[in-house]
């Protein structure tokens, strides 16, 4: 319940083994650094001391490596086709391989040359592309004008004495257009209109007339409405010649691309398994980089400052003896200050529910990991509104599949158990109440030799008692929220906070146990001594509100207004104890749409000759559809009577996730290191 004790490390390394201290650091993969910004200066020796002049060259090389190995990857692999395909890269295993191997593969792979050849062929590409468009649209602004006999160059640049113009006309404004320009030339001009149909709104009209005269024919044809299109240089010839043309210039345009596509797909194919592998180690040197530049420096020495488990620092000792003589550790708690990461502790069985804590947010240093008090509830409730034994198999299948067929770590592998376990939940849960792709047993014939062992198990059927499924559902809310209560009194205790532990909490709990007891009496559960009990409670925990909820408020007056009123967050609990009511919807609503399905494949079973693939794609597609749309709502409906219900009762978030200095790795599983290893930056 509690988040794992760190340290703040310090330690002080000659110049001469920073890099090796560093990588053994990374090694060892538990220190989150701590930048020289949050640490402060430790002495007024010390200060951002500039690297030395080899270092310097190195980083820069590296940056370049980086740059170049991007631009590859950017480049080449969308082209590159993936072994089983994206699934298998994205989950699959990683292939093993050593800092050593990489370093080796790093010197002997020309980045800069491969990304120059690469960069030369997308910009090939690109400026084919761009043209092919340019031409593209030259076509389909000639298409309108292939019937015109004159050659365009009259348009785009004319002779000494006449000139043309290209434009669009709307075709309501055609006529006008003609009879002005006509009346103005004097037949010393000509007008095409190109053809166009009912419905077209403007037409492409090309004006040719004396140049001497070109003002006065570009005002009147704009009066008429008429907009000049440029047109574009090197069209010389009638527009039927140039259409010809520029098809076969866009012919060639896309054979040279498709030639340029299928070098880079060649390329990709070699390129892009070996710039993988150079990315991970450029990662793993660029982290190891920067995690020395979170330190401040003399010449001579630098001062390193981190967060480690404080049960790592024994494994920190043993990795860095071999610098002993060199170096000096010191190590202390987290100063009230200090705003130190995260880690989640929690027994192996409750591990798979860490994602969820994770996904609402850390939990404060001093707060409760609360992973371990929600897993049990979120595990039954994901069961309980999924609730058929039929999803709960198919589900815990596909994602065991993927457990089995993937080699998963981290968060990702936590999340798939974590379904696994719902979907075992989804089974207990669809025995008892009978649902078995709804009610697929007792509606097809061929599973009648189960039916009896079906109903053997069942105890309660939601959709024949659905009164009796909601009271366990709204009990099981009242469990929880007075499990939240109580958690909350303890953090309060636990804390020195004896007001907050049995003046608030412990007031609340007091008045809703009471107001229980005392409705379930009135139901005819206990007698007069339950009754009394319930009375007395709830008495007793409301009177301690009003005398404590206003404590903070100034006079006597408001503080006892204050602490009536506060009694009204009353209907607060309640809310949150019929937000349990969707446990009964959401198992309700995947038992209904499982027993459409099985309608639907029934009735069209009976269809001459189609019926029975209409039957086997109805039912398959159908409840394939259902097993998703509600493990996904199931999901997110118990994670949120988690996350709003009982989280808000006790919950203190505000924590940062730990990120350590590590060996990550996006491509390949990085195996044996040494603090000798070649890979320096």
């Amino acid at each position: 319940m509690a988040v794992t004790r760190v340290k703040k490390v310090r330690i002080l390394s000659h110049q001469d083994i920073l890099e090796n201290v560093l990588a053994a650091l990374q090694n060892l993969g538990c220190c989150e650094m701590i930048s020289s910004d949050e640490q402060g200066v430790p002495g007024e020796e010390y200060a951002a001391f500039p690297p030395d002049r080899a270092r310097s060259e190195r980083s820069s090389d590296l940056e370049a490596s980086i740059g170049d190995c991007r631009s590859l990857l950017r480049f080449l692999e969308p082209l590159y086709e993936e072994e089983g395909g994206m699934l298998e890269r994205l989950l699959g295993p990683k292939p093993p391989v050593t800092l050593s191997e990489l370093a080796s593969l790093r010197s002997s792979t020309d980045l800069s040359d491969l990304a120059t050849k690469a960069r030369g062929l997308e910009r090939r590409i690109s400026e084919k592309r761009s043209e092919t468009t340019m031409v593209t649209n030259h076509i389909k602004l000639l298409e309108p004008l292939k019937d015109l006999d004159l050659p365009l160059w009259i348009v785009s640049r004319g002779t000494e004495k006449v000139t043309g113009v290209l434009g669009t006309i709307p075709a309501a404004r055609k006529e006008e257009l003609t009879d002005s320009f006509s009346s103005l030339v004097k037949g010393q001009g000509e007008v095409f209109l190109a053809a166009h149909g009912d419905k077209d709104v403007e037409v492409m009209a090309v004006l040719v007339f004396p140049r001497s005269i070109e003002r006065e024919v570009l005002e009147t044809a704009s009066g008429a409405g008429f907009s000049k299109v440029d047109c574009p240089q090197g069209l010389e010839d009638q527009p039927d010649q140039e259409i010809v043309r520029l098809v076969s210039l866009r012919e060639d345009l896309a054979r040279d691309i498709s030639s340029a596509e299928e070098e880079a797909s060649r390329m990709a194919l070699d390129v892009v398994p070996v710039a993988r592998k150079i990315n991970d180690f450029l990662s793993v040197l660029s982290a190891r980089r920067d995690a020395g530049r979170s330190g401040v420096s003399t010449e001579k020495v630098s001062a390193l400052r981190f967060w480690i488990p404080a049960d790592k620092l024994d494994d920190l000792e043993k990795i860095l003896e071999p610098y002993a003589t060199l170096i000096d550790i010191h190590s202390e708690d987290p100063a009230p200050e200090d705003n130190p990461p995260i880690i989640l502790d929690n027994p192996k069985w409750a591990v798979p529910f860490s994602p969820l804590t994770k996904l609402y947010g850390m939990p404060s240093y001093t707060g409760i990991d609360p992973t371990v008090l929600m897993a049990p509830f979120f595990f039954l409730f994901f069961g309980m509104c999924l609730g058929d034994g039929g999803y709960g198999l198919v589900m815990g299948a596909f994602f065991l599949f993927a457990l089995v067929r993937y080699r998963l770590s981290g968060d990702t592998r936590n999340f798939f158990i974590l379904l696994i376990l719902g979907s075992v939940s989804t089974v207990l849960v669809g025995a008892l109440t009978g649902s078995w792709l709804g009610d697929m047993i007792d509606v097809f014939g061929i599973f009648a030799p189960i039916r009896s062992m079906k109903d053997r198990l069942v105890l309660i059927k939601p959709m024949n008692d659905p009164i009796t499924f909601l009271a366990i559902s709204l009990a099981l809310g009242v469990i929880q929220i007075l499990f939240g209560i109580v958690i909350a009194m303890w953090d309060a205790f636990r804390k020195g906070d004896m007001m907050g532990a049995f003046a608030d909490q412990g007031g609340w709990l007091a008045l809703i146990v009471g107001i229980l007891l005392w409705g379930a009496s009135s139901l005819g559960v206990g007698g007069s001594t339950l009754i009394l009990m319930g009375k007395i409670l709830a008495a007793t925990g409301a009177l301690t509100l009003v005398a404590t909820q206003g404590r903070d408020k100034p006079g006597i007056v408001r503080k006892a207004v204050s602490g009536v009123l506060s009694l009204y967050n009353i209907t607060s609990y309640l809310g949150d104890v019929l937000s349990y009511s969707r446990l009964l919807a959401l198992g309700l609503a995947t038992s209904a749409i499982a027993m459409i399905v099985n309608t639907l494949t029934g009735l069209v079973s009976g269809i001459p000759y189609v019926g029975w693939a209409l039957a086997i794609l109805i039912f398959f597609g159908g409840h394939l559809f259902s097993v998703v749309v509600n493990v996904l709502g199931s999901f997110i409906h118990s994670l949120r009577l988690q996350y709003v219900e009982f989280f808000s009762k006790f919950y203190s978030g505000g924590g940062r996730v730990f990120e350590p200095l590590k060996l990550d790795s996006k491509y390949t599983r990085i195996t044996g290191h040494s603090a000798e290893d070649p890979g320096m930056y």
